[in-house]
């Protein structure tokens, strides 16, 4: 995960064109140039690297893990041995927030580069934490022992609030919302005089955006004016091209938030906003690499109806324009196919037409030829287990259906003629029957067909409403758009 930097190509401008002619050939300019390189680089090298002495004082163990955290997740960066409670860590990982971890020990800091010196102990890590060389850990000192003065005032106020009533819980309550203004006032005093540091766009993090009140406003529309605010604003005060960012414990659950809570949950929303967080990223490969697989496994996976148009937008403009370069000729063979079954039948797109497919009179016929408000395109194999089952419930839930308005397009997978109309002879005779004797219908891929049934939801213009769904729900959807 971990590399060397690439050195700077601005080392190399026209300040630092060598004066070749100085030289009595090319071969000794050469050897000058090639020594010039290898001290920036050792310059450079010695700059990125991050070297701390730590003292834990009344630690007895013999070892100490340093972690790091990386989105969501928590990750081994070194075991070290500890010799009469001290311990230097050396490493060329990226700044963000690390920490120290042991059975008996939890303590966070601040990862930068150069040289610095940690001090602390068991008891107390940031109330006794003595700092040498490290202006990040200062300020992480600082709002850390702000913090956990603020909230233990705040915990002893809650715990006064559950035994009190009338007017000294109003005066408790004032009193906590005060604390939590202060919280926020002083989190932004650090961020505010502090903007240079890595520390403070960390904190960044732990803020909300506050929309304008829009007093002069209905509370109609200053609701949809407040919302609309804080979803274009909500970024703001976050670097997204910094991958720094992505060590840290809040980066993760803050872009999440956005789109579990903040956008609509459609799929246009969520592709807009999925567009505008890579537009922030802009060219930072690291963090573009880690929320482009993060967002297409959470939406390729997800169980909610419609989502799958997401992972297509992810994998149209971005997998497979050849931006995520780090995938194989094989997934990429494999992602296409993917989006091939499933780009069509998505929800929201108009049914696509099925051609060359013919009734039990072996006529052809055409999806929008049915004037019903509703169809239920139902694709099957006769001799699938999970079909029999659903035509079943199908058949006993025929007069519902019929009220409903719903129609029943049942289309069966098999170029079989005499099986079909040997399975179509028992089944209920007002729905319509189609098959593709010449098997060269589009429809196994347009309707993604790979798996029987696939069950279709349209209504009267043939747009597809919904998919894969119990029957039960597929009725509970129509009874829910027509009010009943």
């Amino acid at each position: 995960m971990y590399g060397k930097r690439m050195i700077d190509c601005k080392f190399f401008n026209d300040q630092f064109v060598l004066p070749i002619y100085l030289w009595r050939s090319m071969k000794q300019a050469m050897k000058i140039f090639l020594s010039l390189v290898v001290t920036l680089l050792s310059v450079y090298e010695v700059r990125a690297q991050s070297v701390i002495d730590f003292q834990v004082n009344d630690y007895k163990d013999t070892i100490i893990y340093v972690g790091y955290h990386f989105g969501n997740q928590k990750y081994l960066l070194d075991t070290l041995a500890v010799e009469n409670e001290k311990f230097i860590l050396e490493t060329e990982a990226t700044e963000g927030v690390y920490f120290l971890y042991s059975p008996s020990f939890y303590f966070e800091f601040i990862l930068e580069s150069g040289e610095y010196r940690l001090e602390t102990s068991i008891k107390n890590p940031f109330g006794e934490l003595n700092i040498e060389g490290s202006e990040e850990n200062e300020l992480f000192k600082a709002f850390q022992v702000e913090m956990i003065g603020l909230q233990k005032e705040q915990r002893e106020l809650l715990a006064e609030l559950e035994q009190a009533s009338g007017v000294d819980s109003i005066t408790l309550q004032q009193q906590i919302s005060s604390l939590g203004l202060k919280m926020t006032d002083y989190r932004q005093e650090l961020i505010e005089e502090n903007q240079v540091l890595f520390t403070s766009e960390f904190l960044s993090l732990m803020g909300g955006v506050v929309p304008p009140s829009y007093d002069d406003l209905s509370d109609s529309i200053r609701r949809v004016k407040q919302y609309h605010y804080i979803k274009e604003h909500y970024f703001d005060d976050i670097d997204l091209s910094n991958s720094s960012l992505l060590r840290t414990p809040l980066l993760h659950s803050k872009v999440m938030e956005y789109f579990d809570r903040v956008l609509i949950q459609s799929p246009d929303s969520i592709n807009q906003g999925l567009d505008q967080l890579f537009d922030k990223i802009d060219s930072n490969e690291e963090m573009f690499r880690y929320w482009l697989v993060t967002m297409f496994k959470k939406y390729a996976e997800s169980k909610v109806m419609g989502m799958d148009a997401v992972m297509i937008h992810l994998a149209k403009s971005y997998y497979l324009t050849g931006r995520a370069d780090w995938i194989t000729e094989e997934y990429r063979t494999q992602l296409n196919e993917e989006v091939a079954y499933l780009q069509h039948s998505l929800i929201g797109k108009q049914a696509p037409p099925i051609e060359g497919i013919v009734d039990t009179l072996m006529q052809p016929i055409y999806l929008d030829q049915i004037p019903a408000p509703y169809t239920l395109l139902f694709i099957y194999d006769p001799d699938c287990g999970h079909c029999k089952k659903s035509i079943k419930k199908l058949e006993e839930m025929d007069a519902e259906l019929y009220e409903l308005g719903i129609q029943i397009f049942a289309l069966c997978t098999t170029t079989d003629v005499p099986r079909w109309k040997e399975f179509v002879a028992d089944a209920n005779p007002e729905w319509i029957h189609a098959i593709d004797p010449s098997g060269k219908s589009y429809f196994r891929v347009y309707y993604n067909v790979r798996s029987t049934p696939q069950v279709f939801l349209l209504d009267e213009s043939k747009t597809i409403l919904a998919k894969k769904l119990d029957i039960d729900q597929f009725i509970d959807l129509v009874r829910n758009r027509e009010g009943i």
